[in-house]
């Protein structure tokens, strides 16, 4: 052959392997960019999803603490994923389905609720204790007082997942009137809608004020914002450490407790706290012209304000919670003063409130004028103890009953607890004394 041809032919070869090679790296090119098309695309799949299950999930808490109107709002706030509730035109998936599967529950549980038509229940505690050890060994405040008007940390504890059991769900007290449209300067009962078996119940603390011969006997020593922008209690332990803690008192527990079961509050609602004055508020001097007084005042108000966002509202308490409340000795003078000085010296710093929760209980008769007084400063919630269970509807005010939750009714009254609340021997804290 000769040497032209030779080469001639090597170099077909040469062009045919090159023009191979080139189809082979054009197809392994496409091959890879294809590949990373798909993982893109399934990446993408993988973080909708994802985004979806979020969704669900943020709407299901909304709903389960009865936001309806804000679960729907949320599931229907990204048409793409809603496609076949709305007709968009994303193509439907599973996803899309439970989505729209969700909107309908909620719809059909906004529908079906029921005007509540039962008695009125509205118990209340005073502070908790926190050790009672240090409670009930007689060395501070006689032990027979806490043992009678307090309940135990414990022992609210273990009420809560019983009064949920029996279809209780927390409910706004200032929700319970409107004014009446037809009558200027007058109010009426409120309508409340429920789901069909929920019960309102309304829950106020006493005296959330942490008097001072409480401090060495196991209560918690103050209300303080935590780091995380919630309200905690500073506790001091019988070592005499100063700790913060979510479990000193009613309040940190609830929020935790309704945190974590929604079902037991009414679109986040938690309870009152009834305040005097004389000692101050939340732990803080407020009233004594201390040094300190301008900035616990503001303290106060920053801890308020926070509870407010979080579900919580604030009474009057009296600002002085005298005895002579409780023994009928009660002048017009008295009442005057103590009304307006817990408007003066407390209220700037809660806020206002129309809730007037009665020191020790007392009841005073609708045209009596120390309670026209009362009512007169703009508190048309009037809030005695006894167990009627029944509220009394007077012109510009109502008389709604509340029901002392402590020792005594643990222990004097169990079989009512029984019935309306809780297992009393179940709730019941081995480290109280006999009453």
């Amino acid at each position: 052959m000769k040497k032209s041809m030779k080469a001639a032919i090597i170099m077909g070869l040469i062009a045919v392997v090159a023009v191979g090679a080139v189809i082979v790296r054009q197809y392994q090119t496409e091959a890879v960019f294809a590949g990373a098309e798909k993982t893109a695309a399934q990446k993408a799949q993988l973080e909708l999803e994802q985004k979806r299950e979020n969704l669900l999930e943020k709407a299901d808490h909304l709903y389960r603490g009865y936001y309806y109107d804000e679960a729907i709002a949320l599931l229907k706030s990204d048409p793409a994923m809603v496609a076949t509730a709305t007709g968009g035109a994303t193509a439907p998936t599973a996803t899309d389905d439970a989505i729209t599967v969700k909107l309908a529950e909620i719809e059909k549980a906004k529908a079906s609720l029921v005007k509540y038509e039962g008695p009125v229940q509205h118990i209340f505690f005073h502070s908790l204790i926190v050790y009672p050890e240090l409670a009930f060994d007689g060395r501070g405040h006689p032990a027979q007082g806490y043992n009678m008007w307090m309940a135990t940390v414990s022992e609210f504890k273990k009420m809560l997942p019983s009064l949920e059991a029996k279809g209780y769900v927390l409910y706004p007290l200032a929700d319970y009137i409107e004014q009446d449209p037809g009558n200027p300067g007058k109010i009426k009962l409120k309508d409340i809608y429920l789901p069909p078996g929920k019960i309102p119940l309304v829950l106020s603390v006493d005296d959330v004020n942490y008097y001072d011969y409480m401090k060495p006997d196991g209560f918690a020593n103050r209300l303080v914002m935590g780091s995380d922008g919630r309200v905690w209690t500073e506790v001091i332990t019988p070592e005499g450490q100063v700790t913060q803690t979510r479990d000193g008192d009613v309040m940190p527990i609830l929020d935790d407790y309704v945190e974590a079961h929604p079902e037991f509050s009414w679109r986040g609602t938690k309870g009152t706290l009834a305040l005097t004055g004389y000692q101050g508020a939340l732990g803080y001097r407020i009233t004594d012209n201390l040094p300190q007084e301008a900035e616990w005042q503001q303290t106060v108000k920053t801890i308020a304000d926070a509870m407010k966002a979080n579900g919580w509202s604030f009474a009057c308490h009296s600002y002085t919670h005298n005895g002579y409340f409780r023994d009928g000795s009660l002048t017009m003078k008295q009442i005057k003063y103590d009304t307006d000085r817990w408007i003066k010296k407390i209220m700037p710093y809660i806020g206002e409130t129309n809730i007037y929760v009665s020191p020790f209980g007392v009841h005073f008769k609708k045209d009596d004028p120390k309670y026209r007084y009362i009512i007169d400063q703009g508190f048309q919630i009037y809030c005695p103890v006894d167990n009627s269970r029944r509220i009394t509807v007077n012109s510009d005010n109502i008389v709604m009953p509340r029901v002392n939750i402590d020792g005594y009714s643990m222990t004097k009254r169990a079989a009512e607890l029984q019935k309306y609340y809780f297992d009393v021997p179940a709730v019941l804290d081995p480290a109280r004394p006999e009453l």
